[in-house]
Parts: C-alpha cells; structure tokens; sequence
C-alpha cells in the first residue's frame, strides 16, 4: 500500500472540499453528509466488519474502506458488467462496493494518493447527488 493517503487526511479532504459537509464519527466508522441531511451519507470510510459487510476483510491493520454514492450512468460505465469473481481485498482498486453496488456505490481500500486523485470528480458527483435530493426534499 505504497502511497496510500492516510485516513485523517482523506476524511479531511472529505469535510473541507466541499460546503456543508457534516462528519458523523460517532462510531469508529465516518459518514460524510451533505448540509443538515443525516440519513443518507454521500461517503463513507468504513474501517471494521460487520456481520453484513465482512467482504473487504477490514479488520486487517490499518485498513480502511472509502465508499461513494454516484449516479447509475457513472456506476455502469465504470463497471459495465458485474464480476461475481471480485477480490474486494484488494487495495487501491476502484470496485464497486461488496454490498451496496446495486444502490450504484463505488469503493476503495486505502486509496493512494493517484487513485484518490482519478476518484475526486466522482466524490463531488457523490455530493451533487445527495444535495440535489436534499433540495427536492
């Protein structure tokens, strides 16, 4: 993982990039909300399993798993097809997320600096979203 990008500066970039953001880290875990929203969160890092989400192996050392809520036009054009052979161990490789792919959520285990870069446009988009869905209320 040569490059990752640590998590306090992920969550940082996260909470500043953006107007309004609220970062919910009442459990180990952080979710990223857009304005007064706090339902559905436009991001997460998520940093342990559960008894749902046990794919990505969180609870290895230090790893972490950043999450993206982007639109159904982005999500398939990344991943036309689904793979049902994927390695959602693997670190720094945009995957769609183990669980909520369906809902069009993106993932990335600890994320080096050049991935974080090419998945920036696709966390404004995650923003966008959920503000523009605030706003039709």
């Amino acid at each position: 993982m040569t490059g990752a990008i640590s998590l306090e500066a992920l969550a940082a970039y996260i909470r500043d990039a953006f107007r309004d953001v609220h970062m919910d880290a009442s459990t180990p875990d952080l979710f990223f909300f857009a304005g007064d929203e706090r339902q559905h969160p436009f991001a997460t890092i998520i940093t342990r399993d559960t008894e749902h989400d046990h794919h990505s192996k969180l609870d290895r050392d230090g790893v972490f798993r950043l999450n993206l809520g982007v639109s159904k036009e982005s999500f398939q054009k990344l991943f036309p097809e689904l793979d049902p052979h994927i390695d959602f161990t693997a670190p720094d490789v945009l995957l769609p997320h183990p669980v909520h792919a369906r809902m069009f959520w993106l993932s990335v285990l600890n994320p080096s600096h050049e991935t974080f870069y090419v998945l920036r446009p696709y966390l404004k988009e995650a923003y966008n979203l959920q503000v523009n869905r605030t706003a039709r209320g």
